[in-house]
């Protein structure tokens, strides 16, 4: 048996749902309905489940800045809405597959089937979420509004922490940054450990464009000109000493 979520807005178009899934694919068990991105952040966490059915335009976010902000990704996604024109980024950012609405049997039972190939083979196989994330080429798929940027990282200056959001500025448009639906920790990941460095809980650095260290004051000048002047960055206490370090051996 395989446990899956439910989450849909709508209690009517969730309940038609939930019946089609108990009459056609007696193989998932529905553990939970969520009604809300908020609702999805509070539970998901908290419960095993290995499939999910997602409406994509939740009343206080969309889906994908939804499974951004989740830390499990171990789980596959069965996008569903009334609109076809959010496939590509359902694909690209993990969907098993793309439901549109009035759900037909046959449709639900085709996802189904390639959720299950999928969960039964996932250890052995990257996700496709991982596949778009990091490419062959190196670069990086981040979600701005929305938009899809497929991001060389030598073009990335530096990356600022902006709650549950990171503020990513690029060399070739000094003046303005990108608002990525991603945590700074998630960026960090992305992002190659060779030139990149976290020097402070809200920053990490392309070390490439750093101008100068202010080593009394524990600031690190970028080559990044603002109205003000180099933007200037705190570095840490705790986190000096091991950047000095690898600047030295950079």
């Amino acid at each position: 048996m395989v446990n899956a979520v439910i989450i849909e807005d709508d209690p009517l178009l969730a309940k038609h749902l939930t019946l089609l899934i108990e009459e056609h694919c007696p193989e998932i068990k529905i553990i939970a309905l969520v009604n809300s991105g908020e609702m999805a952040l509070d539970i998901l966490p908290y419960i095993h489940f290995d499939l999910v059915f997602s409406d994509i335009q939740l009343g206080d976010m969309d889906a994908f800045a939804l499974f951004e902000l989740l830390e499990n990704k171990n789980h596959s996604i069965i996008f569903t809405t009334a609109h076809d024109e959010f496939a590509l980024n359902a694909f690209k950012l993990g969907g098993i597959d793309y439901l549109i609405k009035p759900i037909l049997p046959d449709d639900l039972k085709r996802a189904v089937s390639r959720a299950l190939d999928h969960l039964g083979s996932r250890e052995l196989r990257p996700s496709i979420q991982g596949t778009y994330t990091v490419q062959k080429s190196g670069k990086i798929l981040i979600k701005s509004n929305d938009e899809l940027h497929l991001l060389s990282p030598d073009r990335i200056i530096y990356c600022e922490a902006d709650g549950a959001y990171t503020k990513v500025y690029l060399a070739d448009n000094l003046s303005d940054y990108k608002v990525v639906t991603m945590h700074l920790k998630k960026i960090e990941e992305m992002l190659p450990s060779s030139y990149f460095f976290r020097i402070h809980d809200g920053y990490i650095v392309n070390t490439n464009f750093i101008d100068h260290i202010k080593y009394q004051k524990r600031i690190c000048v970028l080559n990044h000109n603002t109205a003000t002047g180099k933007t200037q960055l705190k570095i840490s206490e705790r986190k000096y000493l091991a950047f000095i370090d690898f600047l030295k051996n950079a």
